[in-house]
């Protein structure tokens, strides 16, 4: 387990580069950032900003939450992130009060943080009272009750707030990895192939739709004499 998650996530976007033939260099080109920077994020020295999270998720072809696929200490979970050195939090979306305590010690000089602990359903305008307080943004990963990633949602000062990754985007996620897997599976089976293609198409054609239609029924005639 590691203590600290910009060490976490250094190792696992290194893991993933590495996995998907990315050398320092390449993926520093395609983010728009210099390789000592990408460095000092693998080495868990920098955290990246939303932006540059969204380009890694985008040109590693990875989903966020398994950019996040890792265990850490929720005892360390202040961090500083990129140059802005952003209190980074991580919560679960079922606890009844998020305790900032811990993190209000951890961070160096002493923090302004609104409170010691707030409830989870008013975290939106208690963060916003705690980023115009220490004037700097605050970024939540929010965690479900099985420790998956619900959706992350970033502070400003300035009282705006940042949704970096919504709800329905780690769902669509979910979905479109569970599809991958489930058409890997089918292999080079054209037949089955041909069936997933022309689902797909019927989404945006009335023609494809009753084409698919028919097929079905002859798919529930042959499981019917089974």
């Amino acid at each position: 387990m590691h203590k600290n998650l910009k060490i976490a996530f250094g190792e696992r976007l290194k893991e993933i580069r590495k996995a998907k033939g990315f050398t320092q260099e390449r993926l520093a080109e395609v983010l728009d950032i210099s390789q000592r920077q990408l460095t000092r994020i693998e080495t868990g020295d920098n955290f990246p900003s939303v932006e540059t999270l969204e380009r890694i998720s985008l040109y590693l072809e990875t989903d966020l939450k398994d950019l996040f696929d890792f265990v850490w200490d929720k005892e360390y979970a202040v961090l500083s992130t990129g140059t802005d050195e952003r209190p980074v939090f991580e919560v679960s979306v079922t606890d009844d009060v998020i305790n900032l305590e811990r993190y209000k010690k951890s961070i160096k000089p002493p923090s302004k943080l609104n409170e010691d602990c707030i409830n989870i359903e008013n975290s939106d305008k208690s963060m916003l009272k705690s980023a115009k307080n220490i004037n700097k943004p605050i970024t939540v990963i929010y965690k479900n009750q099985d420790g998956e990633l619900s959706h992350i949602k970033t502070y400003y000062p300035d009282g705006t707030v940042e949704v970096a990754m919504s709800k329905e985007q780690v769902e669509a996620d979910r979905i479109r990895k569970e599809i991958k897997q489930n058409l890997d599976k089918l292999g080079d089976d054209i037949n089955k192939l041909n069936y997933i293609k022309l689902a797909s198409e019927s989404l945006d054609s009335r023609e494809k739709l009753e084409t698919l239609k028919s097929l079905i029924k002859g798919i529930e005639i042959i499981l019917g004499s089974k």
